[in-house]
């Protein structure tokens, strides 16, 4: 059965690789060696190298090398498989063997603790073993243990009894120990024969494959996951199924009937598939031994041994030449025209034309793949530059240069799918032609120096213009365009001349053009594309800096071909200028270039036309659907930083592709902090000063086809111990505390400021009452109501009235001034004019006395504080001049120092202050004024108010040679303004 569906399948599953050439890996790209032993890859799809010089592991960026160094126990590793744990297996020669995972390398001694070298590594669900000299092998209680119940000698020896048994003599024959059932395989030539653990006969099975069993020629043999038991001798393979007893073959030779009998050959099962691999060639079986599919690449150096990992990309690696990598974009494409100049395709009647540089024209059936050359070019020189169909007269036209021809209405089939020409006609020109047109009846040949307008029926007709550097024509809204190096013209009444719309891109060097109802859509060398119409024009922004080779227009959709690849863009109706690249594909989609001579569409076919081939690609496939693979650099989930480490973060992730790293695209933020996404051109992240917090590291990664992914890395900044929460509940405590005790201190000393100030109004009523008092001293008032007595009993009426008069006032000004902190310097000196009129009265004409004011004061403006002034002239009266027995004199002066800033100067010609106190102190009375010290307390107040600061200085003028008396200076200055 199973050779009948190796025929039946192979016809339709095999896969031919002769197309792009392989990225290759040797030391040159940090391979550590070129000799590769095995390849496999592991459960997170990075894959692994076996080399002389230890084991590598490579992402699709970077290779990483591990050695003794790092734990394995010798570089010289040889094998690799993975087993149903997720751990990859490594060995060598060596008395350890072991696994790695996450990074990490585990190994384990055999319990003989000898060197071996450990072969037919198989596995199941349960378990993963190997077979050595010493027995089978299998890790157990992380102890590598033996499963046979002998131990430390030859394996084989232990057959000896049965072999004696068997009386086989010197017949080959291969046995097996299973430990998934417990038996005993002994494989003769015609026979196989079943013992049980401990050696007892079981069953005789006899062979029914072609296989002789005692051939000596073993190229390989093992134990598959689905308890199959594989041997081959290089020409059959012959498998054994040890629970079911059943044998099944494969003939190699049904592969490739002129292969040799091979003397390699190497089987690996992978997770739902079985992977049989020899020179040149990779078959794929799934677990119930049919065949999937099978992959050739005999032209390859590096062939010895093939590996297809999980994304189904192919490896090939032999022991000279490092590795080579076949893309599985390139398995799932197909390739023509293999290193030939494939200028112009188009689609036309579900054909595809392809115009070959200094060949011809060929047409390819894309559903029998079939290839017909349907016309060979004279000029071996020849360029090709249109291949098309005639929107208005269906011709189809193939121009090339110095050859160009018409197919009237469409190529026809007849049998055997040979292509019938309907020839109409054949034109040489000696400058070549770049494209023809058929326009209003006539057509427009565009050469390299002219537009010759020409009758088809005549095949004559004139220059109608001599423009150099014309490539392309097309007709668009019943106008004849055409495009060059110095941009679009149009045609008009057989004239040709610039668009009547002004814009730069106009004269942009145009590469293609193609025309649907409503726009003119115009691809430049270098700028992109443009749509133009007689209204506008609109530059599609996502095009800028391509040159574009062709544009297909389909409903809402255009595909370019451009210099860096093939674009599909989906048109924004509202706004063009802002319509985005939604797919691309370039030479790591399978295309053999990025720099795309043309493309044609078939269904959801893409044919991309390049310097060396034709490639065909189903752009639909699921292998452009699969969202990149991100992963960080880490092996936690989430990463913790405190201290040092705090200050500056260093993320670094990665993309786990082998073939498509520079087409994808970075993104990231970290959440909580940022919300919109930040691009990255590196893959290292770094953040510095972070709070203490849980940040969520979002990556995103977008592919050339707009699949994307996003990956989250946790990032906790530990808080150092004075951010904890302890720590803070404390500094909140503490702080309150503080806080507390402040606002108790501040409290307190506002209370202290109010007590202070109220006991600072109460003084300053105090000593307003007793300034006032002081003032209007019993001595004054009692010597002035005599002095009024006595001018009534001298009957002198109108003296004691004007006296009288006099004195009312001076008390009414007495009590308005004593409410007021601040009269002005005028009412200052009405007030002391009047007193000093009332004692000059009362001295009967004894006392005379002069007020100066400086005519620079303003005394209506200045102030002054009231009640200071009247003491102290009522001390040079009552105390200086009284005594005196001359006539007295007293001189107030007001003087202007500065702005808010002036001196009073009161000097009296009296006794003196020290003969006054001597007076005082003899005096029978006992009496003397307390206005002197009310004076001084008040302005020691008025300074305290922080609004007058008054220099107060008093001089006895006696202790003056020739002169008596006494001086008061007093200097204010007004505070606060």
């Amino acid at each position: 059965m199973l050779k009948k569906l190796t025929k039946l399948l192979f016809f339709s599953l095999c896969i031919f690789l002769y197309a792009q050439e392989p990225i290759r890996y040797t030391t040159k790209q940090s391979l550590p060696s070129n000799h590769i032993y095995d390849m496999q890859e592991d459960a997170d799809g990075f894959m692994w190298f076996a080399t002389n010089r230890g084991l590598v592991k490579y992402d699709g960026e970077t290779f990483k090398t591990l050695t003794i160094k790092d734990g394995l126990p010798n570089n010289d590793t040889w094998a690799l498989d993975l087993d149903f744990q997720g751990r990859l297996w490594y060995f060598s020669k060596s008395s350890y063997q072991g696994y790695i995972k996450n990074d990490s390398i585990y190994k384990f001694q055999e319990e003989s603790k000898k060197v071996r070298t450990p072969s037919l590594f198989s596995k199941n669900k349960e378990m993963f073993w190997y077979y050595s000299r010493t027995g089978v092998i299998t890790l157990k209680d992380d102890k590598l243990v033996n499963l046979l119940p002998f131990k430390d000698v030859t394996y084989s020896l232990h057959a000896t009894k049965i072999i004696k048994q068997l009386n086989l003599g010197n017949q080959h024959y291969t046995y097996i120990f299973i430990p998934t059932t417990k038996e005993f395989f002994f494989f003769i030539k015609d026979k196989l024969l079943v013992y049980d653990f401990d050696f007892n006969f079981k069953e005789e099975i006899p062979n029914t494959t072609k296989v002789d069993f005692t051939d000596v020629n073993t190229v390989a043999q093992g134990i598959l996951p689905n308890n199959q038991f594989y041997k081959t001798n290089g020409s059959i393979i012959f498998f054994f199924n040890v629970v079911t007893k059943k044998f099944s073959s494969f003939d190699l030779k049904s592969i490739d009937r002129s292969l040799k009998t091979l003397n390699f050959l190497k089987i690996k099962a992978v997770k739902d598939e079985i992977q049989v691999s020899f020179p040149g060639h990779l078959l794929i079986f799934n677990y119930n031994l049919e065949l999937i599919s099978k992959h050739s690449f005999i032209h390859e150096a590096s062939n010895i041994a093939s590996y297809k990992d999980s994304k189904g990309n192919i490896w090939l690696r032999d022991f000279t030449s490092g590795i080579s990598l076949i893309p599985n974009t390139q398995v799932h494409s197909r390739y023509y025209f293999n290193n030939k100049k494939v200028q112009k395709i188009a689609a036309i009647d579900s054909l595809l034309i392809s115009g070959i540089q200094q060949d011809g024209f060929y047409t390819l059936n894309p559903k029998t793949t079939s290839i017909k050359k349907v016309v060979k070019l004279k000029n071996s020189q020849a360029e090709i530059y249109q291949i098309k169909k005639d929107a208005t007269s269906q011709f189809i036209t193939l121009v090339s240069s110095y050859e160009s021809y018409f197919y009237k209405s469409s190529l026809q089939f007849q049998k055997q799918h040979k292509i019938k020409l309907h020839y109409q006609d054949y034109y040489n020109d000696q400058y070549g032609f770049k494209d023809i047109r058929r326009f209003n009846n006539f057509d427009y040949y565009t050469s390299a120096h002219s537009i010759s307008k020409i009758n088809p029926t005549t095949k004559k007709g004139p220059i109608v213009s001599d423009k150099l550097g014309l490539i392309i024509s097309e007709v668009f809204k019943n106008s004849l365009f055409f495009g060059g190096s110095d941009g679009l013209h149009q045609l008009v009444n057989d004239s040709l001349s610039r668009p009547k719309l002004k814009h730069r891109l106009l004269k942009v060097s145009v590469s293609s053009i193609a025309a649907t109802k409503n726009n003119l859509w115009v691809g430049t060398d270098g700028r992109g594309m443009y749509s133009y119409n007689e209204k506008n024009l609109a530059h599609l922004k996502v095009t800028d800096g391509l040159s574009i080779q062709r544009i297909l227009h389909k409903d809402s959709l255009i595909w370019i071909a451009s210099n860096i690849g093939v674009h599909k863009i989906t048109l924004d109706q509202n706004s063009l200028e802002n319509s985005k690249i939604t797919n691309n594909f370039f030479e790591s989609d399978g295309l053999l270039q990025n720099n795309t001579n043309d493309i044609a569409m078939i269904d959801s076919i893409l044919y991309a036309a390049s310097d060396i081939g034709l490639a065909k690609i189903n752009v639909n496939s699921e292998i452009y659907k699969t969202k990149p693979k991100l992963y960080f650099k880490t092996k936690k989930d989430t990463m913790s930083f405190a201290k040092e480490a705090r200050d500056n973060i260093s993320i670094s992730f990665g993309l786990q592709d082998f073939v498509n790293q520079e087409n994808t695209s970075f993104e990231y933020r970290l959440l909580p902090n940022q919300k919109k996404w930040v691009t990255t051109q590196t893959r290292i992240l770094n953040f510095s000063n972070l709070k203490p917090n849980l940040y969520v590291l979002e990556v995103k990664a977008t592919d050339q086809h707009t699949n994307f992914t996003i990956k989250k890395q946790y990032i906790e900044v530990m808080p150092l111990w004075w951010q904890t929460l302890v720590a803070k509940v404390s500094f909140c405590l503490l702080g309150l505390f503080i806080i507390f005790g402040f606002f108790q201190i501040i409290k307190k000393r506002i209370e202290r400021k109010e007590k202070a100030k109220t006991l600072l109004n109460k003084r300053i009523s105090g000593l307003e009452l007793q300034s006032l008092r002081s003032q209007m001293n019993p001595h004054f008032v009692h010597n002035s109501l005599n002095a009024i007595q006595y001018y009534i009993q001298r009957n002198e009426v109108e003296l004691s009235e004007d006296y009288l008069s006099k004195f009312s006032k001076l008390v009414r000004l007495f009590f308005e001034y004593s409410r007021r902190n601040t009269i002005t310097i005028a009412e200052e000196i009405g007030l002391l004019e009047n007193y000093l009129l009332i004692e000059k009265l009362r001295f009967e004409d004894k006392l005379s006395f002069k007020i100066e004011v400086d005519k620079k004061l303003d005394v209506d403006d200045q102030n002054i504080p009231s009640m200071i002034l009247q003491p102290i002239i009522e001390n040079a009266v009552n105390h200086g001049l009284f005594h005196k027995k001359e006539n007295g004199f007293v001189r107030v002066n007001f003087q202007q120092k500065a702005k808010n800033s002036f001196t009073v100067i009161i000097e009296d010609d009296g006794i003196g202050i020290k003969k006054a106190k001597e007076i005082y102190k003899n005096s029978t009375k006992n009496y003397q004024s307390n206005s002197t010290n009310v004076l001084e307390e008040r302005l020691s107040l008025l300074k305290q108010s922080h609004d007058w600061d008054i220099e107060y200085t008093i001089k006895d003028l006696s202790n003056f040679k020739e002169k008596t008396g006494t001086k008061v200076i007093l200097k204010f200055n007004k505070l606060g303004d």
